[in-house]
């Protein structure tokens, strides 16, 4: 079946609702080794409505990755509740990273005191994969509970263009 709806070919960006902006930005800065493109606030029952809000105030960040932007949200109005996703929940969702070399990035996360859930892994025949041998992977999470993950890809999982 052709696209015919031209732009959801491409994502422009991720949100991420933090409990402390600041806190936020910290992290994700460190991590990334990029600084946040501007720092403002938005809201208005205008706003909420394409929410389905009454109202809302959030304060926010755009931070500018090369090929994806990452908006960190914090809700002011209404006030942000905590919610907890384990990867294999429906509904969760996880940003992942992609770098040249899984072991330079476990140690960028040691060096921000991030633990991943679990020692890297490279994909091999007996993990029930047809392709993508050679990929490795990790997860791990922000300050706040969301699930991010690490992948150097290799085969299918590797982007044509990049």
């Amino acid at each position: 079946m052709e696209n015919t709806i031209k732009g959801f070919t491409r994502a422009n960006h991720v949100g991420i609702t933090v409990k402390n902006l600041e806190k936020s930005i910290a992290f994700y800065e460190a991590l990334t080794g990029t600084k946040v493109s501007n720092i403002d606030e938005i809201g208005g029952p205008r706003m909420a409505k394409t929410q389905g809000l009454n109202d809302t105030k959030i304060k926010y960040a755009n931070l500018h990755l090369d090929n994806l932007n990452i908006d960190i949200l914090e809700y002011v109005i209404p006030e942000s509740e905590q919610a907890s996703y384990s990867n294999n929940q429906i509904s969760a969702m996880h940003l992942c990273f992609e770098v040249d070399d899984i072991n330079a990035a476990m140690e960028r996360l040691k060096e921000i005191g991030i633990e991943p859930e679990g020692e890297p892994i490279t994909f091999q025949e007996e993990d029930g994969l047809q392709s993508g041998f050679g990929t490795a992977v990790t997860y791990f999470r922000d300050p706040d509970g969301t699930n991010l993950e690490i992948i150097a890809p290799q085969g299918p999982f590797k982007r044509k263009n990049h």
